[in-house]
């Protein structure tokens, strides 16, 4: 699979900000005036966003939080006689009330036309010139400070996108089948997602992240190392998080 443009961007990125960031450590050391709270946890959080958010075009608000958490703390530790740690919830949940208010409305057809270019991208050789789409077939999740079991029994099942902050979401696959082949995009962000999929799946692991793992718990045989009919692909990013993927 060739790499896309933003994956290729992603990497330009994060190598330029890990040479910027040796560089200042190093005149740090050597005696420059570098301000400590340039080396903090909370500067790294920040950082970390902003890489996510230059990856996914900004489009998802993982890197935002992120961001959020790491100038609010920040601007505390710099500014001691602002105690702002006591409104950091109240403040967080006002914008995320504001983020779900202000969010526009999708447009359901224009989610079908883009599953089925998707569709089309991945399986340009053996997908019929018209496939049809079903809502069932993609999941469209979002979790915030929650937990959510969604259950998948689509038979041309596509993958679909996992929005999870502070959250918890099950994806049941065991009843759903894939044709030829899926994309599952995660965003997670102290999270945790888990994923149940047939045992004849095979399931390909390109995500990206900080503190994370994404751990495959099934048994493996020939049946899923050799079969490469049902490729469930895994991409996005994942900070504080965890994936993990079982069979039953």
């Amino acid at each position: 699979m060739i790499p896309s443009q933003n994956r290729s961007n992603g990497r330009l990125f994060t190598g330029l900000i890990l040479i910027v960031g040796g560089l200042l450590l190093l005149a740090y050391k050597m005696g420059y005036p570098i301000p400590a709270w340039v080396f903090s946890w909370q500067m790294l959080l920040i950082v970390i966003g902003i890489l996510i958010g230059i990856k996914n075009r900004f489009q998802n608000f993982g890197w935002l939080i992120l961001i959020a958490i790491g100038s609010f703390f920040l601007v505390e530790q710099e500014f001691a006689f602002a105690a702002f740690h006591q409104y950091f919830w109240p403040t967080f949940l006002i914008l995320a009330g504001i983020f779900f208010i202000l969010k526009p409305k999708r447009n359901h057809s224009g989610c079908k036309k883009k599953w089925q270019q998707d569709y089309q991208n991945i399986n340009a050789v053996n997908s019929p010139a018209n496939v049809q789409i079903n809502e069932d077939d993609a999941v469209n999740i979002n979790s915030i400070f929650s937990g959510i079991q969604h259950t998948v029994i689509s038979k041309n099942f596509l993958g679909g996108k996992i929005n999870s902050v502070f959250g918890g979401v099950e994806i049941d696959c065991t009843q759903a089948d894939i044709q030829t082949a899926a994309c599952l995009q995660i965003e997670a962000v102290f999270s945790g997602v888990k994923l149940i999929v047939p045992q004849n799946w095979k399931v390909q692991n390109e995500m990206d992240g900080v503190f994370h793992g994404v751990d495959d718990k099934r048994k493996f045989s020939t049946i899923n190392m050799d079969n490469d009919s049902k490729i469930l692909t895994l991409k996005g990013s994942a900070v504080f998080a965890g994936i993990e993927i079982k069979s039953y």
